[in-house]
């Protein structure tokens, strides 16, 4: 195992999915301090901490770890997609409940944009509005 390839692809992993290190250390549930440590080096990570990361990631822990030039070869083979809803997901989770729904209305609004719906959908969040009126977040 090759340390500093290692502390490479950490680096590398999380900034593939668009984190910096205190939003990253947030998602995982450690510190701003063990998330540094590990990517510069100070400290060795333990399998835990790879394991989370791998899966959070998207990626191996083989490919962290320096033995495999692939990072998704036999990976959970999530799509970009699903790893994006991860992102947001791990984002909303720090947020307060006023922010959440924020976050909510602004992709209700997107999602009335046929250029932003998938190819092949013409569906919008309407039923999920309507239930969110219902229920008085609206």
């Amino acid at each position: 195992m090759d340390g500093e390839k290692m502390r490479e692809r950490l680096v590398q992993a999380r900034e593939f999915i668009g984190y910096n290190r205190k939003s990253f250390a947030d998602a995982l549930g450690m510190s701003y301090r063990t998330v540094t440590n590990y990517e510069n080096g100070s400290r060795e990570p333990g399998h835990d901490y790879l394991i989370k990361v791998a899966d959070f990631c998207g990626c191996t822990t083989d490919w962290l770890l320096g033995l495999s030039d692939d990072p998704r070869n036999n990976a959970s083979h999530e799509s970009e997609e699903d790893l994006l809803k991860k992102r947001l997901l791990s984002v909303c989770e720090v947020l307060n409940g006023e922010a959440v729904e924020k976050v909510i209305a602004y992709a209700h609004d997107l999602s009335y944009n046929p250029k932003n719906q998938k190819r092949g959908e013409n569906k919008r969040a309407d039923s999920t509005c309507r239930y969110d009126e219902e229920i008085g977040f609206r």
